[in-house]
């Protein structure tokens, strides 16, 4: 029961995150804000692990790396699209590919509710589209690129974690040096307005950033306590949050449809994951 506390409270972190992201006058800095707070949380913690051995330490680096990718992608969607309709895109989007890749290259089956879970959430993806406009399209495709990213990272970091002495020191030294590349790309970007923007935005940002970082600790205590199939399809969970949050905090239209897919989408990525 507690598991399921834990994961769900992750699963609202997260979507609120990506809320203060989307809602932040500069995205770019409020998402450097959100990562130097996670990251000095974990700086400390960096004499109680064990160092990073040579084989995750690669996976970290390739991590990082593509950790900025879904950031600038994420920056992107946000800016063009509403948060109703991109936050479940990618989230939904990447579980498929995930799914879709380990069939293709894996050769891994699906059972029939695993194929049903797939069935159920493609067609619920299929309702967040709004409109034909250029700038939805060009919403989706960051969202789908976003997708990809977290794809990516998912297998890359799964792997990272299992080379590492724990998953624990991982977790630590990735959140401890990630706020790097993009707070660097901020400043860069940004300039002589960075100083400013921090100085306008670092209160909600640290709020996130605390968020942000006790959101993947409990998920991480959540996956030890539970079944891990269980505990993986209940972070889903977020996608229904998120459309919820766009209706009720944002007032963005044509909610109860993408709530209705959001729930949809949940239970299709849930079956997935327990099939």
């Amino acid at each position: 029961m507690l598991a399921i506390v834990f994961i769900l409270i992750s699963a609202v972190f997260h979507a609120s995150v990506n809320l203060v992201v989307k809602q932040a006058g500069d995205r770019l800095v409020n998402r450097a804000l959100i990562n130097l707070t996670s990251g000095l949380i974990a700086m400390p913690l960096l004499f109680f692990v064990a160092p990073l051995t040579p084989l995750a330490a690669k996976h970290l680096a390739v991590g990082i790396a593509f950790h900025w990718g879904y950031q600038i992608a994420t920056i992107q969607a946000f800016k063009h699209g509403d948060f109703s309709a991109v936050y479940p895109v990618m989230r939904g989007t990447s579980v498929l590919l995930t799914a879709l890749g380990a069939a293709i290259l894996l050769h891994e089956s699906f059972p029939p509710i695993k194929l049903a879970g797939l069935v159920v959430a493609s067609l619920a993806l299929t309702q967040f589209r709004k409109s034909a406009s250029p700038a939805h399209r060009s919403a989706l495709l960051w969202a789908l690129l976003t997708a990809l990213m977290i794809g990516i990272y998912t297998v890359n970091d799964g792997a990272g974690a299992k080379a590492a002495a724990s998953g624990i020191s991982y977790v630590v030294w990735f959140f401890s040096i990630e706020a790097l590349p993009i707070t660097l790309t901020a400043m860069v970007i940004r300039r002589g307005t960075f100083i400013t923007a921090c100085q306008t935005q670092w209160r909600i940002a640290v709020v996130a950033g605390v968020m942000s970082f006790v959101g993947y600790g409990l998920s991480l205590l959540a996956l030890r306590m539970a079944d891990v199939s269980e505990i993986t399809a209940l972070r889903e969970t977020s996608v229904v949050f998120a459309a919820i949050m766009g209706v009720a905090i944002l007032k963005e239209s044509f909610g109860m449809r993408r709530i209705i897919a959001a729930l949809a989408l949940a239970a299709g990525l849930i079956f997935m994951q327990l099939g």
